[in-house]
């Protein structure tokens, strides 16, 4: 029999006649078609699904009455509805009414006591600060004495805010004997130079120590009047303890002041010249700060000849009051200019308070590189979370900042130059894939004190543009020993021929080199600047003496050990420096190409060996590794 209709035939069927099945008109279909004429009670849409819903529910069984199909055996519906995250059971907990994330007091303190050891520790790093509660921390109590006094938050302590103000309020006038305080200082005690020393390297002491409130509120005028004229007493009698006592450096508004000529005398400020002002500017301060906020991890460069000198402090207190979640380490630059017990004894002191590094920058003889790269690396693993992480280089100006970056990287990158100011502006430089360097402008803190001596021996000006280099030959020749002048220029040390003072010296070196003018006169100023060249250059041998060690010190100031909690620590030996090949160290270098290394190379502390005597010498010969 042949097949018949559209699909076979492909011929439409007749019109009013069709083969296909009608729709059906039952009352349980939603989209039935109503009749034309007949009953007009038909069930609505709503009235169906609520009757399917009805019948959806049950479950269906075989003849033995075990549920084999329905709502009853789907695991994704309840009902006639799709279980989903919006309309999904809850589980009947108890768990599900209780306080599940509701911290006690002794939580608190716990965490406080174990954040504060942390935050302390310099050789700790804190990950993921953000969400961390850093505010509970301190108290109001804490946060007090940590402000250096501040009695704002002491105010509701002294009188309650509803007494002050409000419809409430008791007092008409202000009270000003919650001002009336004394300024106290730590110095005030007898007792107090192992802290001096202590403070005066770590620069944690404050200026002008603390207030302290009045204890008993004053009920009449008279006792105002008395414990105003008790605070000023106090204050004048802290501020000349302050300020008489030995070593204090001379800073602030009370130094440098002359008085004026003529009627009516008056004390100003000292004006210095704009060429001992280098390194102030706010442009170059601009580009210290864009440093500081770019980096996650800061390196504070020290020239090892002037510790003291060239240790900023301003850049710690300012980094541990705004940036406390940015790492400071230390690195000690120049190494290879003093001697070997003296770069011990100051890497001794300094680790104390920072993680520190004894470097030598040095394209062909280097120390301190492989233990740098490798500290380096340990932070970008602490700061795995973020993509890559920025080391910023900071300083004194002609401290090696650029040089310690080309050491690093092992080829010219930044513009280096034995003077200060070279580098002008801020610049990115890439170590690893994953770790950039931040090359900074020499920063000059303005309020350490720095004479124009000070200034010229630490080499923040250049000599060729001092109006008189003849007057700085005097200092240096106190900070040089006698036998080094004389074998760095060539001059007996002893007899008839030698030099009396800093003039003769000066006319002998003129004559020497051939530096004369007319009439065979010597020209001082020529002379004067080779010898500021040598001094800021490393030529003439000098060091800032580093402070005396205790006895439980000596046998642990051989070796240097820098560790992170959770890494593997990097060791620098001390006592090899100037004495080991510096094959191991650029074999080091080589290996971490791109910032990766192998595991075993992972696992492996770096040991410093480095053979910085290998260069020719610079210097004559003296009794210079002799501790005096």
């Amino acid at each position: 029999m042949p097949k018949t209709g559209y699909k076979f035939t492909k011929q439409q069927p007749a019109k009013g006649k069709t083969n296909m099945m009608k729709k059906s008109n039952a009352s349980s279909r939603l989209n039935r078609t109503a009749p034309k004429k007949g009953d007009s009670n038909m069930r609505s849409a709503d009235t169906i699904k609520r009757l399917k819903m009805y019948n959806n529910g049950k479950a269906i069984r075989n003849k033995e009455g075990t549920v084999v199909g329905g709502q009853f055996m789907m695991s994704d519906r309840a009902g006639d509805r799709e279980i989903t995250t919006a309309t999904g059971r809850i589980a009947p907990d108890r768990r599900w009414f209780g306080n599940t994330r509701v911290v006690g007091q002794t939580e608190l303190d716990k965490f406080r006591e174990e954040m504060t050891s942390k935050v302390a520790d310099p050789y700790s790093v804190v990950l993921k600060r953000k969400k961390l509660p850093m505010g509970l921390l301190q108290d109001a109590a804490v946060a007090m004495s940590a402000e250096g006094g501040n009695l704002k938050a002491g105010l509701l302590t002294n009188e309650p805010f509803s007494h002050a103000f409000g419809k409430r309020s008791r007092r008409n006038k202000v009270k000003l004997e919650q001002y009336m305080v004394g300024r106290t200082s730590k110095y005030d005690e007898k007792n107090h130079s192992d802290e001096k020393k202590k403070d005066d390297l770590n620069y944690k002491p404050v200026a002008g120590g603390q207030a302290v409130p009045v204890e008993q509120r004053p009920e009449t005028d008279a006792d105002v009047y008395a414990a105003l004229l008790s605070a000023a007493r106090t204050s004048n009698s802290t501020y000349e303890t302050v300020n008489a006592r030995e070593g204090i450096v001379p800073w602030g508004k009370d130094s440098n002041i002359t008085a004026t000529e003529g009627e009516g005398v008056d004390w100003r400020s000292e004006k210095k010249a704009d060429l001992f002002l280098k390194g102030q500017s706010k442009r170059i301060w601009g580009e210290f700060y864009k440093v500081v906020d770019c980096s996650d991890v800061i390196l504070h460069v020290i020239d090892a000849r002037d510790v003291p000198g060239t240790r900023c402090s301003m850049i710690e207190r300012h980094v541990a009051k705004n940036a406390s979640h940015k790492q400071l380490v230390f690195v000690l630059n120049k190494i290879d200019l003093v001697p070997n017990w003296v770069a011990k004894r100051w890497i001794g002191e300094l680790s104390a308070v920072r993680p520190t590094i004894a470097f030598h920058a040095s394209m062909t003889h280097a120390f301190g590189k492989g233990a740098l790269i490798s500290l380096l690396r340990q932070f970008g693993k602490l700061h795995s979370d973020k993509k890559q992480i920025s080391v910023g280089v900071i300083g004194y100006p002609n401290v090696g900042k650029s040089s310690v970056i080309n050491t690093l990287i092992s080829k010219k990158s930044c513009k280096v130059a034995p003077i200060p100011g070279e580098t002008k502006i801020w610049q990115y430089i890439t170590l690893f894939r994953n770790i950039y360097l931040i090359d900074c402008p020499g920063v000059v803190v303005d309020t350490a004190g720095d004479s124009e001596v000070d200034s010229v021996l630490k080499g923040v000006v250049r000599s060729e543009r001092l109006e008189n280099p003849e007057d700085f030959v005097s200092p240096i020749l106190d900070k040089v020993r006698r036998e080094h002048v004389a074998a760095q220029y060539g001059i007996p040390k002893d007899g008839d021929a030698t030099w009396k003072n800093s003039t003769d010296l000066l006319e002998k070196l003129a004559k020497k080199r051939g530096r004369l003018l007319k009439g065979g006169e010597p020209c001082l100023r020529s002379a004067a600047i080779y010898i500021v060249d040598d001094y800021q250059r490393g030529r003439l041998p000098h060091f800032v003496a580093p402070p005396e060690l205790k006895e439980n010190e000596q046998e642990a100031i051989s070796t240097s050990k820098v560790t992170l909690e959770g890494i593997k620590g990097v060791e620098q030996k001390l006592d090899r420096i100037g004495k080991e090949d510096a094959s191991e160290e650029n074999k080091t270098a080589s290996i971490e190409k791109e910032g990766q290394m192998t595991d075993s190379e992972d696992e492996r502390s770096v040991i410093e060996e480095v053979d910085i005597a290998a260069a020719a010498p610079i210097v004559g010969n003296g009794d210079w590794d002799e501790e005096n």
